[in-house]
């Protein structure tokens, strides 16, 4: 009992001399301080707690199987059977509290595609704001990281889903009446460059060009100020930002060329934006790799502040996520009036570039993490073998088994978004006022590859009809989605 108020005390005095602390030094101190104390008891005390921590580290293993729980409602989603891959999700949401974000964000998508965005709305601004809660460090749940791996951290989301939560808040608004549209339009590139500002802080300014301005933020921007049809000066500004984005683009150097004219459509008509959502999106694997340099040497500064140790120079590969996406079978979406041919979508957001590059810049601190997990988790069997004794071959044999099946228990964060699509595109046309046929075709090559997907749409004098609708590849995933504002 005293050595456990001693061990108390010494935790507390630690935390307290290191309050302004880098937040990695200071979990390393932490984590330093709790192994430390645990090899201070008796000789059979420190050989339990060998079993115990591996008991320990196995089940918090056999619960790592995110991607595995995820696999069927994912399935059933791109089946299209959009009400038993959500019934599937709500399950999951209520029985795994490590899932439950990610198993959210999927859900909402489920809710956006089968006409319940207010209800998408809702769990994406919950989530939204959880997320931003956890950018502040939890120094428990990283020096607990320590001892396992990064799963043990409550899921704060990747960078680029954080800037298309609100990307799709703008888009669920935007299938209701639009209100709280142009607001979450602003917010995907705050967010976008409070992203860029931290890597930068964080690792230098090279690394903020990995967060380059998302063009779907303007083009939103543009098409919300266009409507109100006497903001025309801030529908140019934003589409010209779009088309600096995305030179070339033809659809946005139309847009820039109606603005400028001032006239959002001609009397006795209407637009109709179809906004389709292409190619099934990024998601993240485990790989293992070798560590780079840059990565060791970021270890190193958070191994020294343990103690006496060092990492060395070559390491045996480690464990890491990455992002990857299925090979889009389509280019886009071909859009018919009343039979009539009006053109294919254009892309004006790659999401899984956007993902790729940004997620570049976690890596090296994720690989640095992992070297330096590594490394403390050895520090502590060797410091718990000398504390023995070295005659005690069989404890020491036990531990050093024990030590191996710690570090190969590790496993990869590989919780995502799982249901993104791979790119957002856009086509607008303007329509006489009235009734249409809408009819969507996924192409390849400027061929239509699919069968066409039928909707009933209405067009009102001077107003925007917005057609939503996702096709993962030659399929639709449930019926377009359509309002009016």
């Amino acid at each position: 009992m005293v050595e456990l108020q001693s061990t108390e005390v010494a935790l507390h005095a630690n935390l307290k001399s290191t309050r302004n602390s880098d937040p990695l030094l200071l979990v390393a101190r932490l984590t330093h301080s709790t192994w430390l104390s645990a090899v201070a008891g008796t000789r059979l005390q420190r050989a339990w707690l060998v079993i115990g921590q591996l008991l320990v580290t196995l089940a918090l293993f056999g619960c790592s199987t995110h991607a595995k729980r995820l696999v069927q409602p994912r399935n059933l989603f791109y089946d299209g059977q959009l009400d038993a891959s959500y019934e599937q999700f709500e399950k999951l949401s209520k029985s795994s509290k490590k899932d439950r974000d990610v198993v959210s964000l999927d859900m909402a998508m489920v809710e956006l595609l089968t006409g319940r965005p207010k209800e998408a709305e809702i769990r994406l601004r919950d989530i939204r704001d959880r997320f931003d809660h956890l950018e502040q460090k939890s120094l428990t749940e990283s020096a607990v990281s320590m001892w396992t791996d990064d799963q043990a951290k409550s899921y704060a989301g990747e960078d680029y889903e954080k800037v298309f939560i609100r990307s799709f808040l703008a888009l669920a608004s935007l299938m209701q009446d639009g209100s709280d549209a142009e607001a979450y339009s602003l917010q995907i590139n705050e967010k976008q460059k409070e992203l860029a500002d931290a890597a930068a802080e964080r690792l230098g300014p090279d690394f903020a060009k990995k967060y380059s301005p998302v063009p779907l933020g303007y083009y939103l921007r543009g098409m919300i100020r266009e409507a109100t049809k006497h903001d025309y000066d801030d529908a140019l500004r934003a589409y010209r930002m779009a088309s600096e984005l995305l030179p070339g683009n033809p659809a946005i150097t139309w847009d820039v060329a109606r603005a400028e004219k001032g006239v959002h459509s001609s009397p006795d008509h209407g637009v109709l934006y179809v906004f389709a959502l292409v190619g099934r999106g990024p998601y993240k694997v485990e790989v293992e790799e070798q560590a780079t340099s840059d990565a060791l040497l970021i270890a190193d500064r958070i191994v020294s502040a343990v103690g006496p140790y060092s990492v060395p120079p070559t390491l045996a590969p480690i464990k890491l996520p990455a992002i990857q996406s299925s090979p889009c079978l389509i280019d886009g979406i071909g859009v018919d009036i009343n039979g009539q041919p009006i053109g294919p979508t254009t892309v004006v957001t790659d999401i899984l570039s956007i993902a790729q590059s940004t997620f570049d810049v976690k890596r090296k601190e994720l690989m640095a993490r992992a070297v330096a997990r590594r490394v403390i988790k050895k520090a502590t069997v060797y410091a718990a073998k000398d504390t023995i004794g070295k005659n005690d071959g069989l404890t020491s044999l036990a531990m050093d088994a024990a030590g191996v099946i710690w570090e190969a228990t590790e496993s990869a964060e590989t919780r995502c978004w799982g249901l993104l699509p791979r790119e957002i595109q856009v086509l607008r046309v303007e329509l006489p006022r009235g009734k249409h046929q809408l009819q969507l075709s996924p192409i390849a090559r400027g061929r239509a590859v699919g069968p066409k997907q039928n909707s009933s749409i209405e067009i009102h004098d001077g107003r925007d009809t917005i057609a939503l609708c996702y096709f993962p590849d030659s399929h639709p995933i449930g019926k377009t989605q359509v309002s009016i504002r």
